[in-house]
């Protein structure tokens, strides 16, 4: 049986002691879960284990020898895989050339056997029930299908042990599912698994062992037995989080969105619904159903067919984002990381990067409000940072989701989509994030939300529409919310 061991592994960035002396060990044939709260470590003790980044203290031990990692080659030569939270793709790639990335077959003449690429490729998306032509262009796909690409990378590497960091956050239920049966058969081959999820649900079903993180030091070890999603909330944060939106329909009466017969090639048709002021509104269906591309439609990153948008029963013309931002309207992106955020910018510049015009006076900066503006907002929304002038790369996945609202908060926005919002952020930071949204309505905003996690839908909106295939399959109002019925409703045919 393999063993692999990180043991007294610290790690401190500037102002923030991120890891400290944290001992995991992962056997072959297992999988062994490792939970907490955004900021808790996880990553950084993921990108140790994958050569992205250098321990201060500590030691990697395989089968009880001492290993140096000091880059993802090495990680690779050790066996050792990952399945990335935040993708790792090449856009200008083909999806057979970006699984086998690093890792092509050549033909006898030295070349690139491309042909094996493709074949291989297929095979392997076909083992998981994947319908997704080799030959597409990695940029021309949706997130959903980033992540599995994602996955497929890493198993084409046969690993001896494999991290797997939030790898269904952007898959439907069939796509998990399928997913499951092929971690089953991982370990089965004796494959070691890290599995890093804030689905806590999945963690319980998929875990042998599980270990929570918190403040970056190990809090505790579960076993798969007795083990509920209420004691891996009470270890991660010390207590239960409790839903803060009532959920009430009072004074929802007035629409300020409309749309009208929306079609957008073979994404979604014939979409008609109205957005109340006050409202939050859901969407949710399985992966293909149209929901994400009805949001980046109505925010002009899609152009739609045919079809109107009516703002304040005025009909809008929405051909590009810049459109869509000029009427009051606002989107947060499922890949917070390429679509939302500008990486390697700091906080402040990208708090303000709506208002950037509105700063600006005669070609002066009006450096001193943007940091007023940009520290209010910290403030407001609780954002854990060090200092405003720090990078945004650098901040967790639930912190630089609420520097992605902040700056279309500061745009002063009337209308906000949210295209998964919580997706790959901890239990606390989902209950800030709803919470948030939940403000914004109540001041007369109003939001559409996709998702696919149907508990939190029915615990924020008002309403929910569940589509299938492209089209609104049924419209449920928060009097007669029921999970079974919601989710039969996205699934069944």
């Amino acid at each position: 049986m393999d063993f692999l061991r990180m043991n007294n592994i610290s790690k401190a960035f500037p102002g923030v002691k991120a890891l400290d002396d944290v001992s995991f060990e992962v056997k072959s044939s297992e999988v062994h879960s490792l939970i907490g709260q955004n900021g808790a470590g996880k990553s950084t003790l993921m990108a140790i284990l994958n050569g992205i980044t250098k321990q201060d203290d500590g030691e990697i031990l395989i089968n009880d020898k001492i290993v140096k990692i000091d880059d993802p080659k090495d990680a690779f030569n050790l066996n050792l895989s990952i399945v990335h939270q935040e993708f790792a793709l090449c856009n200008n790639l083909s999806v057979a050339e970006n699984i086998f990335l690093g890792n092509e077959p050549f033909n006898k003449y030295g070349y690139i056997d491309k042909e094996k690429i493709n074949t291989d490729a297929a095979k392997m998306l076909n083992s998981i029930n994947v319908d997704l032509n080799t030959d597409e262009i990695v940029g021309n796909l949706n997130t959903s299908q980033w992540q599995i690409i994602e996955i497929c990378k890493a198993l084409s590497k046969k690993p001896k042990f494999i991290v797997m960091d939030e790898p269904t956050a952007s898959l439907d239920e069939n796509q998990i599912d399928n997913l499951f049966e092929i971690i089953k058969s991982l370990k089965n081959n004796g494959i070691g698994i890290i599995y890093i999820s804030h689905k806590l649900n999945e963690i319980i079903k998929i875990s042998d062992r599980i270990t929570v993180l918190k403040d970056g030091k190990i809090k505790k070890t579960f076993g798969k037995e007795n083990v509920t999603e209420k004691l891996l909330i009470e270890t991660m944060v010390g207590e239960n989080i409790k839903n803060k939106n009532s959920n009430h329909l009072n004074d929802i009466i007035y629409p300020i969105l409309k749309i009208n017969d929306l079609s957008h090639l073979n994404s979604f048709n014939k979409i008609t619904f109205n957005l109340h002021k006050g409202e939050v509104l859901g969407l949710s269906g399985l992966l293909g159903s149209g929901s994400n591309e009805i949001l980046r439609s109505i925010f002009g990153v899609i152009e739609f067919q045919s079809g109107e948008i009516n703002l304040l029963d005025k009909k809008i013309n929405i051909n590009n984002p810049r459109d869509a931002i000029k009427n009051g309207i606002g989107y947060i992106p499922s890949d917070r990381k390429n679509e939302g955020l500008i990486q390697d910018n700091s906080i402040k510049d990208n708090s303000i990067l709506t208002i950037f015009k509105k700063l600006t006076n005669l070609g002066f900066f009006k450096a001193n409000e943007a940091k007023v503006t940009t520290q209010n907002y910290v403030d407001k929304l609780n954002i854990k940072i060090s200092n405003i002038n720090d990078f945004v790369m650098n901040l967790s996945g639930g912190n630089q989701q609420k520097v992605v609202i902040a700056k279309w908060l500061a745009k002063e926005c009337r209308i906000l989509l949210f295209d998964e919002p919580t997706r790959g952020i901890d239990v606390a930071a989902k209950a800030q994030i709803w919470s948030l949204i939940s403000e914004f309505t109540k001041n007369g905003g109003a939001v559409i939300v996709a998702s696919n996690e149907i508990k939190e839908l029915i615990g924020n909106c008002h309403r929910i529409i569940t589509l299938q295939r492209g089209k609104i399959n049924q419209v449920f109002e928060n009097k007669n919310f029921n999970e079974q019925e919601i989710s039969l409703s996205i699934s069944s045919n």
